[in-house]
């Protein structure tokens, strides 16, 4: 393989490794025991660049065909596992969890199989190029074609199932936090929904490799260097992202009944203590400022006709900043209002401005 294959696989490899350990770090200093599962993945990915890396050097590296399609098929699941333990008070692996495994455990019998007495066929040497090497591939290795093909097959039907699954996760948990946060960024879970792009790009990589597509100039480069960005994406946002768990574990005590009139007093007095100003009010934090229980908030809010705590909150963000519109005057500048009106960023309040009137700010302040 050439110098410069193997330097983009050794920079991935630093870079991974050292994401790792820093994840492994933040576990045990913070007691962050869900970041393990992405640590995990992030050490799995820097093993399978030991192999390429070591090609700069005169060393066997035949071990690697023993690793190198059951670390491939793990990734997936140890990513999976992360999203699903944010919301789980018992961080470890359970019983319940081992059926992710599944495909590692036959891609171990798949090696043993076909990989004794032929690693070295397989893995290729440091006098190959990327060129020899695909045409090893397809003319003469059998054995390695079986690993290869099986290993990116079921990471393709990985990629299916658990963008699926990584879709209801993140439906699950916007809709937990709207119920509780007047800001969905909270507990930043938005990028969630990103995971599914990133892993269906690493699927396309992969399998995309068998067909000689390296062999272009420009696609190394590039998929090198979508390598790095897929670590960074994930060191930055699990390094940030809170624990779900808390708002998925709150006492679900059975809903309480109100009247009518009862509901009417909360939301008056909701609506002239004007609570919904604080741009990040939460359910728990409005429920002590009004003096009731969170599940009486909870439902009062219902009885009221909003889907959540997140559109209660906005939607008396609006009406107050409609009112401020009307009164501003021509010179004034919109963005004055945003602050006013209760939003955190100018970005939201125009998102959700033009979503519940139709208009944006300035087209509503012109027809007022």
């Amino acid at each position: 393989m050439n110098s410069k294959a193997a330097f983009f696989f050794a920079t991935i490899l630093v870079v991974h490794l050292t994401f790792a350990i820093f994840l492994f770090l933040i576990q045990r200093i913070f007691h962050r025991k869900e970041v393990a599962w992405i640590a995990w993945a992030l050490l799995l990915k820097a093993i399978l660049s030991l192999g390429p890396a070591l090609l700069m050097f005169d060393v066997d590296i035949s071990w690697t065909a023993y690793l190198t399609g059951t670390l491939r098929v793990t990734l997936l699941p140890l990513t999976f596992l992360y999203l699903k333990k944010l919301s789980k008070n018992h961080k470890s692996l359970t019983k319940s969890d081992l059926w992710h495994f599944l495909p590692a455990a036959l891609s171990v019998i798949i090696t043993l199989i076909l990989v004794p007495g032929h690693a070295h066929e397989i893995v290729g040497q440091k006098n190959e190029t990327l060129q020899s090497t695909m045409k090893m591939i397809w003319e003469n290795n059998l054995y390695h074609n079986i690993l290869a093909g099986t290993s990116r097959i079921i990471c393709f039907g990985q990629a299916i199932l658990y963008s699926a699954l990584i879709v209801g996760l993140y439906k699950k948990y916007m809709r937990v936090i709207k119920d509780n946060y007047s800001l969905i960024s909270h507990y930043n879970a938005m990028w969630i929904k990103w995971v599914i792009v990133m892993i269906l790009l690493q699927v396309f990589f992969e399998g995309f490799g068998l067909l000689g597509i390296y062999n272009i100039p420009f696609f190394m480069p590039v998929a090198f260097s979508f390598q790095i960005i897929y670590a960074f994406f994930f060191i930055i946002h699990v390094t940030i992202q809170k624990d779900l768990s808390p708002i998925f574990h709150e006492n679900n005590d059975s809903s309480p009944v109100l009247q009518d009139n009862e509901t009417i007093q909360i939301i008056d007095r909701f609506r002239s203590e004007k609570i919904f100003l604080k741009p990040d009010i939460s359910l728990d934090e409005m429920a002590q400022q009004l003096t009731i229980s969170r599940q009486k908030l909870t439902q009062v809010i219902k009885n009221a006709g909003y889907d959540n705590f997140y559109h209660f909150i906005n939607h008396h963000r609006i009406e107050e900043s409609k009112i401020l519109l009307a009164k501003m005057p021509s010179n004034y500048v919109i963005d004055a209002v945003v602050e006013q009106a209760g939003f955190k960023s100018r970005s939201t309040f125009y998102r959700v401005f033009k979503q519940t009137t139709g208009k944006t700010p300035g087209e509503y302040a012109l027809h007022t």
